[in-house]
């Protein structure tokens, strides 16, 4: 088995590897996305590509600095990042963090079709000796996905139920579909899994593109 570490702490993600087989170990990244958003100057999807990239290298670095006890036996070691962010009219929409900004972002969105891009990283790390701790990084790629949305329109009490919640705060686009927001969202184009933040499809592809073999990633069973 190689052991694969999560550079998130989203719950959504870690529960979409976690029931696709993998139990990973959670390396949240600490980096500071603001800065890199406030110097970026390409497209919104570009930018969940670039954030992803980010938290990978990040992660990288603790685990090759740190040499985590739970990779004491690994040979090789998979680190997978992902970054989410909704896009309307051409403007990225992360997680608003409180109740105004939320309603400001209901308020452009409700009832529109929007783009939701997480852009991924996978990293392989390999040890650099029979008898070292250490690994070294030996591939790094990246790969985005996008799947369209169409939100919903809630009723004003709906939306102030939902505010209540304080789920849309957290989320990427002020809404998830995956807890009390599903039933605000009328459709999807693509794969449902990006919109959850960790597209599967394009996580395997970018593993056995680096000359891994996907099931090698999952964990024993019991």
């Amino acid at each position: 088995m190689i052991p694969v570490v999560l550079a998130s702490q989203s719950p959504s993600r870690r529960q979409i590897l976690t029931a696709s087989g993998i139990d990973p170990i959670v390396i949240v990244s600490e980096v500071d996305e603001p800065s890199i958003e406030a110097t970026f100057t390409g497209t919104v999807g570009d930018l969940t590509t670039a954030l992803s990239e980010a938290k990978a290298r990040a992660v990288v670095d603790r685990v090759l600095a740190t040499s985590p006890a739970q990779l004491a036996t690994a040979d090789t070691a998979v680190i997978i990042a992902g970054d989410s962010l909704l896009e309307h009219e051409g403007q990225a929409i992360g997680k608003p963090g409180n109740a105004e900004r939320t309603r400001e972002v209901w308020a452009d969105i409700a009832g529109a079709w929007t783009a939701l891009h997480t852009g991924h990283t996978m990293a392989v790390l390999r040890r650099t000796s029979t008898s070292a701790a250490d690994f070294q990084l030996v591939d790094l790629r990246s790969k985005r996905s996008t799947t369209s949305v169409l939100i919903g329109e809630p009723t004003p009490e709906e939306l102030d139920a939902y505010i209540a919640t304080e789920e849309p705060f957290h989320v990427a686009g002020a809404l998830t579909i995956d807890g009390y927001g599903g039933a605000f969202v009328e459709s999807l184009a693509g794969d449902h899994l990006t919109v959850l933040g960790l597209s599967l499809p394009v996580v395997r592809e970018l593993v056995s593109d680096a000359g891994l073999f996907w099931p090698d990633l999952w964990s024993p069973r019991g």
